[in-house]
Order: structure tokens, then sequence, then C-alpha cells
């Protein structure tokens, strides 16, 4: 940049360096011409500054150039006071001269120095130009005042002794005040022009080695007030390529660099935001509505899309572009139209979700309005997150859909949700009954937690005529389980049915024995007794002696059909079985098949 600064003004710097040896050989001639030229031509530089920064007020959007420009108009009245003060000028009669200009001299450093520095404060805040005029004006003529009518000013040279060291450590002060600006200047070089910025803190640094040399001499006419100059020189005169030349050359540059920095700013802007446009995951859709002559709105022409518009709908974008909405998506009207004639005439900004038939698609759609009658769409694609929220809805929907009752309890016995079935539940049950309800939910006191796990329980209850059964399922890694319960009022009806008729067919079954018994034992006991019986009136008149013995067989036989309706009588009542001795029943049961066998 240096380098570049350089070559496109050689010729400046060669005229330059041509003036101050032409000032040096002028020094040698009279220094007091030396002086004079020196000081007119930085006082021209600061009333130059002053003349561009205070016509162009009106234009500048950076106030520390016009704050620096009111400030060096009030330097230059006190160098020029200065340069006419100067010893050998005659000018200022009844003042010693050395002294007068070395306090004009010093006076205006001060208020050069200051200034500089104030004015980085309105790099970035507004100016109220006239009062710093004023107060420039007020402060200007209290140093004259205090100098040539008061003469209260501290002496700053004194004939064949020097510097006094209220100069000397002005100087120093000076030189502080002007390093202090040319750091905090860092901070805010983006505000100026590159050239510009460099010339002005290359400025302060020379200003400082001028303030520096004029510690050091003893004689107004001496080599260090010479070398002072120099500085000076050197140092307006970069004040004068920054300011002057570039004010008069590039005027643009100068007092319009932010506006051309925001310039740039919004160039780049626009790149990064066509970028982010064509980048985009979701559609964007610039637009404008269509009115007809009564000012209805009837459609709208697309006037641009991103990428992200062609993979979403599945239409190219130079075949959208220029089209009426209504052809592009082949409908009678316009999709959505009433929501964007109402963000296009009113700037508020809409965002909905819609189903779009066509395309058998949901989108999430946001709208606004530039300015009237053009809007801009941004939409996505949310088809499948629409399924996966109606799939969750669907099942957000099963505990209140499910006709049996679902609750769930937490660990402190208290039912923390319950659908209608279960509250209905809850509802017929009356406080005591309702108590001992919950705890059999509860169970045995337990953590639910994923370092104890309950296990799951299944009880049936009864409320009312009806019997529920429920099933505790604890949650791992919470404080709750969750209850489903059902009717099981007909299987438990169904099961006491199944028992009934199950015992009466038992019940069947041991009449079927018994009769089986009774044919098979008691009964054709008896049919034999019956028949020995029916031949003893013969046997009688025929052999008298053998009725004895068949009258014997009866007996026998008769006896072995009682024991046998003893054992069928305790196989009918095994209650019976409970008063009598094991030897016993052993006995009746062995006599039982020994009168068997011999029947």
């Amino acid at each position: 940049m240096i380098g570049t600064f350089f070559r496109r003004n050689y010729l400046t710097f060669i005229l330059g360096l041509v003036s101050l040896i032409g000032l040096y050989l002028a020094s040698l001639y009279s220094y007091l011409l030396y002086h004079s030229l020196v000081e007119l031509f930085t006082i021209v530089i600061a009333f130059g500054i002053f003349i561009i920064a205070w016509n162009s007020k009106k234009f500048l959007d950076n106030n520390y150039l016009l704050f620096v420009g009111i400030a060096y108009f009030f330097v230059g009245i006190l160098d020029l006071f200065h340069t006419l003060a100067y010893e050998g000028m005659g000018v200022f009669s009844g003042f010693v001269e050395s002294n007068l200009a070395t306090q004009l001299w010093i006076s205006a450093r001060y208020l050069e120095s200051i200034s500089l520095l104030i004015a980085l404060l309105f790099i970035t805040r507004s100016l109220n130009y006239r009062f710093q005029f004023l107060a420039y004006l007020g402060v200007t003529a209290l140093i004259l005042l205090s100098i040539f009518y008061w003469e209260i000013f501290p002496t700053s040279f004194i004939e064949g002794y020097g510097l006094t060291t209220f100069k000397i450590a002005s100087e120093y002060i000076i030189s502080f005040f002007l390093a202090l600006t040319i750091f905090f200047l860092h901070f805010y070089r983006k505000e100026f022009d590159r050239t510009v910025f460099s010339l002005i803190a290359a400025s302060l640094l020379i200003t400082i080695l001028s303030e520096m040399s004029f510690t050091l001499y003893t004689d107004v006419y001496g080599l260090f007030n010479q070398l002072g100059h120099f500085f000076k020189l050197v140092s307006f005169f970069l004040i004068y390529k920054a300011v002057i030349e570039t004010g008069f050359s590039r005027p643009i540059d100068l007092l319009f660099f932010k506006l051309k920095q925001r310039e740039k700013e919004i160039r780049e802007s626009e790149e990064k935001f066509r970028s982010l446009y064509f980048s985009m995951n979701e559609a964007v859709c610039l637009q404008k509505m269509i009115y007809d002559h009564s000012g209805k709105p009837v459609d709208y022409r697309i006037l641009d899309v991103n990428h992200a518009f062609q993979s979403i709908m599945g239409l190219q974008r130079d075949r959208v572009i220029g089209k009426k909405a209504s052809d592009i998506y082949n409908t009678d009207m316009a999709p959505y139209i009433g929501i964007y004639a109402q963000v296009s005439k009113s700037g508020k900004p809409a965002k909905f979700e819609a189903y779009f038939p066509p395309m058998e698609k949901y989108f999430s759609i946001s709208v606004f309005s530039p300015f009237k009658g053009r809007f801009a769409t941004i939409f996505s694609d949310i088809t499948e997150r629409r399924k996966i929220e109606m799939e969750i809805e669907s099942l957000s929907r099963f505990t209140l859909e499910n006709p049996n009752p679902v609750m769930r309890m937490n660990n402190k016995n208290k039912i923390i949700y319950a659908n209608q079935p279960a509250e209905n539940i809850l509802k017929n049950l009356d406080g005591p009954k309702k108590d001992q309800f919950l705890k059999l939910l509860q169970g045995k006191p337990q953590a639910w937690s994923q370092k104890k796990r309950a296990e799951i329980r299944t009880f049936e209850s009864h409320v009312g005529d009806l019997v529920y059964e429920f099933t505790v399922v604890p949650v791992a890694g919470s404080n709750y389980a969750n209850i489903y319960g059902r009717d099981v009022t007909a299987r438990k009806n169904t099961e006491r049915l199944q028992k009934k008729i199950a015992k009466e067919k038992a019940h069947a079954n041991e009449r079927s024995k018994l009769a089986r018994e009774l044919h098979d034992t008691v009964t054709q006991t008896l049919f034999s007794a019956n028949l020995i019986a029916g031949t003893i009136p013969k046997l009688w008149e025929k052999k008298p002696d053998a009725v004895a013995k068949r009258l014997a067989e009866i007996k026998r036989l008769h006896d072995v059909a009682l024991k046998e309706m003893r054992v069928l009588l305790y196989e009918l009542k095994p209650s019976a079985l409970k008063g009598v001795a094991l030897g016993t029943l052993l006995q009746q049961l062995v006599k039982s098949v020994e009168a068997r066998s011999k029947a």
C-alpha cells in the first residue's frame, strides 16, 4: 500500500524535496524569511482543512474531519499570530518577541494536540459544529487575551537563558497527547481510507519529533529550532496529502469513504445472500400479486425461485419464472392466494402449515412482503414429519379411545392419570373400598427406578357386579407405574358355569357308577337269593331236609348284599369314614370281597 502511494505521488515528493532544499538555502540567506515561508505554508494548510470540512459538513458521515477542520482554523490563527510575533518581524511592539512568539507557539500546539485527541470521540458520534466553533472562538480569544492583554500566560523563553521549564514540560505533555492520539486512532482505522489513516498517523508521529526538537534550542534562530520547523513542515505536508489533495482530487474517497465502505458491505452482503439463497434447504419463491380491474387479487406471478424449490416441488426453475401460479400448479385458483394477498396488503408476515392436494404433500410456509404487491414465501416439505405427528397423535389417543381402564399411579399411592373407563371405576368405589383398591394397585412399598425395578403384578378386583383384572407395570427409571385393566366378568361367569357343569357331570358319573355297582353286586345277589327263596316251597314238600341248607344259602347271600351295600354307602358318603378305624374298614372290605367270591 505504501509503495503504491509513493509510486502514485513520486512527482509531489520530488517537488517537496526540492522545496525543502530551497527553504534550507533560504534559511542560509535569511532565517526570518525561512521561518515565515514555513509558517505561512502550514497556516494555508490549516485554513484549507477548515474550508473543505466546513463546506462538506452536510455530506460527511464521519464528524472527525469536521471537528479537526474547525480546530485547525483556530490553530492556524494562533500560528499566524506566532509568525507575526516572531523575533525580527517588528509587528508587536512593547513585547519581548522571542517570548511572545514562543508563548503563541506553545498555545497553538496545546490547542492542536488536545483537539486531535478529542476529535476521536466524534468518529462515531454526532457533532454540534456551531457549538464547537463558538467554543473554540472563546478559547482562542482567552489565549490571546492572556498573552497580549492580561499578560498572565507563563513565560516560555528568556533572553540569554533559553527555554523555561514550563516550555520544555509543555512540549513533553503535547507529545504525550499526540502519542495517545496515535494509540487510540489505531482502534478506529476501519473508519478511514487506508491511505488517509497512514498519512494522519505519520503526520502525528513527525509532529512529536518536531516538539522534541523544540525542547532543545536556546536560540530562536538556532539549529534545533530550524529542525523543528522542518519537521512541522513535513507534518503539515502529510496532512495536506491526507486531506487537502485527497479532498480535491478524490473527494468521494475522502468525504464518502464510509458510504463507499457501506456500498462494499452491501455488495458483499448481496453476494452472501445470493449464496445463501441458492444453498438453502428451504424453498424460496419471490412473487408478484396480480389484481383485476377492480383491485381484487386474482393470481400471482413467480419472479424467482432457488434451487431447493426445484427439488421440493419437482419443477424446473426456468419453467416457472414469469408464469402464473394457477398455470404452474394447474389449479382453478392460485394456492393460498387469500393469505398471500393479506400479507402483500398489510405487510405483516404470516406463517402456516397446509396440505397441498395436487402434490399430496404437507408444507410449512412463511410469507412476508418487502413492499406492497410483492411477497416472498419460504417453505419446506413436512410430509414425513406430519405423518409421524399424526401417528403420534393417534397413539396419544389410544388411552382415551381405549374402552378398558388405563391409569398411572406414582409411588405415593396417588392416581396421576386415568382415562374415562378408569374414572368411572374410581367413582363407583366409596372411600374405604377405594383406599383398599389403591393399596392393591400399589402392592408392597417399592421404588420404581432403574436400580430396583419392580416386577409386573396381576390381580383381580370386584367393582360392583363386575370383575376386573388389573396388570401393574412399573416404568423403569421413573417413580410411577402404568396400570392396565380389563373387564373379566364374562370370563368369570363362564368359568363358574363350566365348574357347575363339571360338578354335575361328576355327579352323573357317580350315579352311573352306583347304578352299575348295584346292578352288578347287590341286585344280582338279591336276585340269586330270590330265586333260591322261590324253590323252598316246592323243596319243602319233596325234601324237607334240604330246606335248611337253602335257608342258610339265602342268609349268606343276604349278608353279602348287606356288606356290598355298606361299601357303596362308604363310597357315597366319605365323611362317614372319618370316625371308623382303618382296621375295621379293611375288615369290611375283605369280607365284602370274600362274600362276592363265594357268591
